[in-house]
């Protein structure tokens, strides 16, 4: 019989339990407070610990108003309608940039997108570090993949005691 832990923390976080779509589902809130305008939602990929890709901490967001939407697609790459990761690009490459300013890139990297097989920026052009890498190529794939895969694209989880509970059990 599976043993592992699903919920590896010794104290409640607090709300009331928020059933996922299926047991894999990325997306939705494990725990909710609140109802209507002020409801909000526990984000279930920071809660896990840093050891399962999480960042170890409660972080509620209003389910009301797009921030935990917003979060979910543009913090972690999160899809609202499969409840799974984005494909990435099919391929990249480094087109140059005519006519940069000061500030810019002369060059930007490029990726395929498997759904309208065009070359998206997946960098800003402004030359500078970002907080989130994979930004730009997110906020392509929430509004063109609608939910689409690409090819191929369906180990995307991490092959832990918890997946391995989730086999064993056939879900």
């Amino acid at each position: 019989m599976c043993r592992a832990s699903l919920f590896n923390h010794s104290e409640h976080p607090g709300g009331i339990c928020n059933p996922p779509r299926d047991p894999r589902d990325l997306y939705t809130p494990r725990f909710v407070k609140g109802k209507g305008r002020s409801k909000i939602g526990l984000c279930p990929i920071c809660i896990e610990s840093p050891l399962r890709g999480g960042r170890g901490q409660k972080l509620w967001l209003s389910t009301k108003f797009s921030a935990f939407n917003y979060h979910m697609q543009f913090a972690h790459g999160v899809s609202a309608t499969t409840g799974r990761p984005f494909s990435p690009p099919l391929s990249y490459r480094t087109s140059n940039r005519r006519h940069a300013l000061k500030l810019e890139r002369s060059e930007i990297l490029e990726g395929r997108c498997h759904k309208c097989k065009k070359w998206v920026p997946v960098e800003s052009i402004k030359d500078c570090e970002v907080k989130v890498k994979e930004l730009f190529w997110w906020k392509h794939a929430a509004t063109c993949h609608q939910g689409s895969q690409a090819p191929g694209d369906a180990d995307f989880y991490e092959q832990d005691d918890v997946f391995r509970c989730l086999e064993e059990l056939g879900l």
